[in-house]
């Protein structure tokens, strides 16, 4: 890792994080950190960033993404890339791990929201309490956003 590397590890899902440049390495241009899947059922639900774009290299493992309702598998090697303000979604499809190499650009507080929800304490079913998801995604608003009915 280098000098600005930085890991954290989800107390409810345990996604593992391993920060590689960080917002003030770059100017706020980039955050770029690889992202370990440990579970082979592992996904994240859909959502949008009102203001970054999302962009996300496979380095092991199968991922199934949903970019704007098009669903595409990426394998080893393959890069998926979701425009700002553009609702996507993401599934280990393969039985092991993922690894994903994840750049955010610009950076905004990216990394400030994955350290706090990575922080927050498991529900009774291992899930995250909504009400304080809800009040983070608030707060983060230029950062994630739900995605509107359609």
């Amino acid at each position: 890792m280098s000098p600005s590397s930085k890991e954290i590890v989800s107390r409810s899902t345990g996604e593992r994080i391993v920060f590689l440049q960080i917002a003030e390495d770059t100017d706020g241009a980039l955050l770029e950190m690889d992202d370990f899947w440990p579970r082979a059922d592992h996904q994240t639900p859909e959502h949008l960033h009102p203001a970054m774009e999302e962009r996300w290299e496979v380095i092991a493992g199968k991922v199934r993404f949903e970019i704007d309702g098009v669903p595409r598998t990426a394998e080893v090697g393959d890069t998926i890339v979701a425009p700002p303000g553009t609702p996507h979604s993401a599934r280990n499809v393969s039985l092991e791990p993922a690894h994903l190499r994840i750049q955010m650009r610009p950076a905004l507080r990216w990394q400030e929201f994955v350290e706090r929800l990575f922080a927050l304490p498991p529900d009774a079913q291992g899930g995250l309490e909504p009400d304080s998801l809800a009040a983070l995604m608030r707060e983060f608003s230029r950062e994630i956003a739900p995605t509107p009915p359609r």
